[in-house]
């Protein structure tokens, strides 16, 4: 276990955190600023640079970046602390990350079909293309090439250890048997490993995903709910790519999806398919409510629009509708200036999720950016009656009360 303690700094001695620790950084603890606004000023200053691992210590000392909090103290998944932990691998064994992964995962498991390519954006013989919506109303597939990245670090970076290895599903099933049978690390590294981490507090770290509990260890999330077996797994994505590798350890059960189509619901279609294996009754995912009500709002069919809210009200259950979703949409109308489109959103939201203060926030914001001032602070009073903590509308609303007396 001491392993696991020791400073980066010992081992990356310009690292500029000494309280962070090899456990902080894998049970994403550690505080470190995210990789998505770190390089925006090296972005500006050399914007031909492609930015790898090398470049985000300097980067820390440079801007002497604050943490986000005291580390162990919050949960936050973050890949810059993958990419840490790797340049760790590099200083101990002599060898690069993709070398070491070879001889000593790969090579051990048999995967004969993975490896670390150099550069992120070159492809490989044989590996295949993404697709993706372009918006958050298209209902029609692109190829990802076409589309540009929608945060700039994301096309001019290199990183590795976060992710990036070029796999298949079958040689995933081979190092999954490889390591739940110990011959890629031992009983005791491997139990630490699936141990839910404890924050400074004493309190375990737990999140949700599609209303079930997971805790969170070394690398790797648990179902709190242990009642069908001792579940763990991992899942990611990218613009184009969703992937899980889920194990029930002790039914042995395995689950492995790799999609390159969109952002697929690989998590719900992982119970699902437990489900099935354990002969139980299941509820397949159904279509996302606010990409198909966008998408007649796009092709102006009004009527459409609105009768599908209407399907969906006298049955919830034919399609998939989150107020994180319909909330999404509607600023993204708003964004690009497709008012009337915004302000639909936000009124189907507000029929769908009838007791949401944010709702009637952000219907509020919508309405006064569309220069319909009555109606907004009809909506940011709607919100302060649900909730009277809101804070933001009782600012905008003194606001307006203030521009309306000038």
């Amino acid at each position: 276990m001491s392993n696991f303690l020791g400073a980066v700094q010992k081992y990356l001695p310009d690292f500029p955190y000494s309280n962070i620790s090899i456990r902080h950084l894998l049970s994403n603890t550690s505080g470190l600023a995210q990789e998505y606004t770190l390089f925006d000023s090296i972005i500006k200053e050399q914007p031909g640079k492609i930015i790898s691992n090398q470049d985000i210590i300097p980067t820390f000392i440079r801007f002497k970046t604050p943490l986000a909090f005291v580390p162990g103290s919050k949960w936050d998944y973050n890949n810059v602390n993958f990419c840490i932990a790797a340049m760790i691998i590099e200083k101990v064994s002599g060898m690069s990350y993709a070398v070491y992964l070879k001889k000593n995962i790969f090579g051990p498991a048999k995967m004969n079909n993975s490896l670390v390519p150099i550069d992120r954006k070159r492809k490989e013989i044989n590996q295949v293309e993404r697709y993706a919506y372009p918006n958050l109303y298209s209902t029609d597939l692109v190829n990802v090439n076409t589309l540009k990245e929608p945060l700039p670090i994301h096309a001019k970076s290199n990183f590795y250890g976060n992710g990036g290895i070029v796999s298949t599903a079958s040689d995933l099933q081979k190092y999954q048997n490889a390591l739940f049978t110990h011959q890629i690390l031992g009983t005791k590294e491997l139990e630490e490993a699936l141990t839910a981490t404890l924050l400074n507090d004493g309190k375990k770290v737990t999140y949700t995903i599609d209303g079930k509990e997971m805790s969170y260890g070394l690398g790797w999330a648990m179902y709190t709910d242990e009642s069908n077996g001792k579940i763990v797994f991992h899942d990611g994505s990218i613009t184009g790519l969703t992937s899980i590798l889920i194990h029930n350890m002790d039914k042995n059960q395995t689950v492995i999806l790799l999609a390159n189509t969109g952002n697929n619901p690989v998590f719900s279609t992982s119970n699902v398919v437990f489900q099935l294996l354990d002969h139980q009754p299941y509820t397949m995912p159904v279509k996302n409510l606010s990409r198909m009500y966008g998408s007649l709002l796009d092709k102006r069919s009004q009527d459409k629009a609105n009768q599908l809210i209407q399907e969906y009200l006298k049955n919830t259950a034919r399609y998939d509708a989150t107020e994180r979703d319909f909330n999404r949409l509607g600023y993204q109308f708003l964004r690009l200036q497709k008012c009337e489109n915004s302000l639909q959103t936000f009124h189907a939201a507000s029929l769908i999720f009838p007791k949401s203060w944010n709702v009637y926030d952000s219907y509020g914001e919508a309405l006064l950016q569309c220069g319909k001032k009555e109606e907004a602070v009809k909506m940011y009073q709607k919100s302060l009656e649900l909730n009277p903590e809101n804070t933001n509308a009782k600012e905008v609303m003194k606001k307006m009360d203030g521009i309306s007396k000038t």
